[in-house]
């Protein structure tokens, strides 16, 4: 997991060619402004999926993993607290989808609570549970656009 500033974001270019272009979008695209969906840069390997949305308290949030994509998560406008935790040792709810490239999880008794407001960015790699959209200080509404970024190619 790495957390940072959008205007940081240059520094982590250095993952991979999916990686830079993902983030020179971020920095110069305007992505907040367009309409909530899916938007593919190149195919299935790198695209994006702009959201609003409010944030929920964290009885009704899951934490979710995956294993083929990153997620980079910005948040545009807004704020909101991510749980993270390890994917070892969780309880599986749902099993893993190989076409949504995701699986779901308990909420463990302890996890970490990142809180992320307007310009923060993280990106989680495979194997780290995560628990998005979820209240920090009561319901925010929020603007934020997630990168799936195929570590494979």
């Amino acid at each position: 997991m790495i957390l940072d500033r959008l205007e940081n974001s240059a520094r982590y270019e250095f993952l991979g060619k999916r990686f830079a272009q993902a983030f020179t979008l971020l920095r110069t695209g305007n992505l907040a402004a367009k309409e909530a969906g899916n938007y593919e840069v190149d195919g299935k390997k790198l695209y994006y999926m702009v959201q609003n949305y409010n944030t929920k308290p964290k009885e009704e949030r899951r934490f979710e993993s995956h294993r083929v994509y990153a997620d980079i998560q910005v948040v545009f406008s807004g704020r909101e607290m991510m749980g993270l935790t390890k994917v070892a040792g969780l309880d599986v709810k749902t099993p893993y989808e190989d076409a949504k490239d995701i699986m779901f999880f308990g909420t463990p008794a302890d996890y970490t609570e990142l809180k992320m407001e307007t310009g923060d960015f993280v990106i989680l790699f495979p194997g780290e549970a995560h628990m998005p959209q979820t209240q920090w200080d009561g319901p925010a509404q929020v603007s934020k656009v997630v990168f799936k970024v195929s570590l494979y190619d």
